[in-house]
């Protein structure tokens, strides 16, 4: 009985498809695009062609807008879509959804009526609404590789609740180009494309799936969205699988967030000779004092400093080490004396270096002029600050090693600003006249010693000769041998005691104008 009912049933079928075919006109199909195909023509309705053929074997009808034909015509030229009116196509609906093998066999077209898999993407009604996976471009790659990408890709998509449709790249035709394999598609209205390549890497026994997403439905993650991965050509499948490396490729590729690495905990111990060192990671870090554990969820290697400071010596040490994910694992470090030194280079050279943070005034000194080196008594995160004519102002702060040189270079950024330009010229306008200022005061201090010196000197002088004064008014010194000689000694200190307190007190007056000047434009 069944038997029957199957048999009545594709008699049926059979006969409607044949109707429809009859219906039919042999026409030759050009799109907008350029593209060319042979199809039935089957009438318009709506704005909408109604075309069959057979796809992948199977009879089927398509429907496209009228818009993107460029012209449909008949066996003898004539133009279909300019003579014929809109009107219902018959039997489409049931014609459109029959897609089994037995239905197939009895509904196939001549040759010259038919579809075959060269069918431009435009009249593909499977790929309408439907997420498409091309084949993968082969690019001096094993094809077996190629053929295990492309079945885990598919898998990877359904199992992420994407569905696709697989299509080969020779229904394509003379579209080979990533670009206008995106366009057909499109304009076949599917919802989104895979379109990628398989190439080999530079290094041996490695290949490379390059693959982009093309959605063109999905306005909550429309775009395009490209993801890479780098696999064992021998053992593709098992590098895939592992660390899911495929996984967070599709996951790429689909433009989600990837789900945050494991965090592995592992432990240091620190002990150093002497005791109480700072103990810091590369990055400045200060992390405690020795002998101390800490936990780190590097999983890579770490570098540690410990430093320990006397004074004016430091001492320090440095190690590398690789944690045991975890465990613990220790170190003991023995200090010796070390100088931490930071080189500064700027691009273009010629700027001035300024310690520390707090704002730069015009008596601020600063510590050179770069390139330069300089010597630091404390490790650890310094900031040093770099001012050029005609170059805006940059601060850097950086991690100052103790064991080691650690070098920083500064491309400076020039003043395109007028008013910052202006700004910039009147600080070095203050912070010159404040260094002349400072140097005028600093060459007083010569001219008032030696000033006070010769009026000192004089002071002397005039001493011995008022010595002699008195001596000489003695009334037992009158008409002395020597009396005339006294007097002439006498005249001769007061002489020389006017002369050392003229050039004292021109040296005076000189230094304390100097400091006066000097600290009008100092202050």
């Amino acid at each position: 009985m069944k038997k029957i009912i199957l048999s009545i049933a594709f008699s049926l079928l059979a006969t409607t498809l044949a109707l429809a075919a009859e219906k039919g006109v042999h026409a030759s199909v050009e799109l907008v695009s350029g593209v060319t195909q042979k199809a039935l023509f089957l009438g318009v309705e709506n704005d909408t062609v109604s075309l069959g053929g057979s796809i992948n074997g199977k009879f089927t009808v398509v429907r496209i807008a009228k818009d993107r034909f460029k012209s449909i015509k008949d066996e003898q030229g004539n133009d279909l879509l300019a003579s014929v009116q809109d009107k219902s196509v018959e039997q489409n609906s049931a014609v459109s959804t029959i897609q089994t093998d037995a239905v197939a066999d009895s509904a196939e077209v001549g040759a010259d009526s038919s579809m075959d898999e060269s069918a431009v993407p435009g009249l593909f009604a499977e790929v309408e609404n439907k997420h498409v996976l091309v084949a993968l471009e082969r690019r001096t790659s094993d094809s077996s590789v190629a053929a295990i990408l492309e079945n885990l890709t598919n898998r990877m998509l359904q199992e992420s609740g994407i569905p696709v449709v697989y299509l080969q790249r020779d229904v394509f035709g003379d579209c080979r180009e990533t670009s206008c394999i995106r366009d057909s598609l499109l304009k076949s209205g599917a919802a989104s494309a895979y379109v990628g390549r398989v190439t080999s890497a530079r290094a041996a026994d490695t290949v490379i799936l390059q693959m982009t997403r093309f959605s063109f439905m999905d306005t909550a993650k429309s775009g395009v969205n490209m993801s890479q991965i780098e696999l064992s050509a021998m053992q593709t499948l098992n590098d895939a699988m592992s660390k899911d490396k495929f996984k967070n490729f599709i996951l790429r590729l689909q433009g989600e967030p990837l789900p945050p690495a494991p965090r592995t905990k592992s432990y240091i111990h620190v002990e150093t000779d002497p005791e109480g060192a700072n103990i810091a990671t590369g990055d400045g870090v200060e992390i405690c004092r020795s002998p101390c554990t800490f936990v780190t969820a590097d999983s890579g290697k770490v570098l540690l400093y410990a430093y320990w400071s006397v004074g004016s010596q430091l001492w320090g040490a440095k190690s590398v080490l690789m944690p045991v994910p975890f465990d613990t694992t220790k170190i003991s470090l023995k200090l010796k004396p070390v100088r931490p030194e930071l080189r500064v280079s700027t691009v273009p050279e010629g700027a001035d270096i300024f310690a520390g943070s707090e704002p730069v005034t015009k008596s601020t000194a600063s510590l050179g002029v770069s390139p330069d080196k300089f010597t630091l008594v404390e490790p650890g995160i310094s900031t040093v600050q770099i001012k050029k004519r005609g170059f805006r102002d940059t601060t850097v702060t950086l991690f100052v090693a103790p064991t080691e040189l650690t070098s920083v270079e500064v491309e400076l950024q020039p003043i395109t600003d007028l008013k910052e330009r202006q700004a910039q010229e009147e600080w070095l306008y203050n912070r010159k006249k404040s260094f002349i200022g400072k140097t005028l005061m600093g060459s007083s201090i010569a001219p008032i010693l030696i000033g006070a010196l010769f009026t000192y000197l004089a002071s002397i002088d005039y001493d011995d000769a008022d010595k002699i004064k008195q001596e000489l008014g003695r009334p037992a010194a009158a008409g002395g041998a020597h009396y005339q000689q006294r007097v002439d000694d006498n005249h001769e200190l007061v002489h020389k005691g006017d002369r050392k307190m003229v050039i004292g007190g021109s040296l005076i007056g000189t230094g304390v104008l100097l400091l006066g000047v000097g600290i009008v434009l100092a202050f």
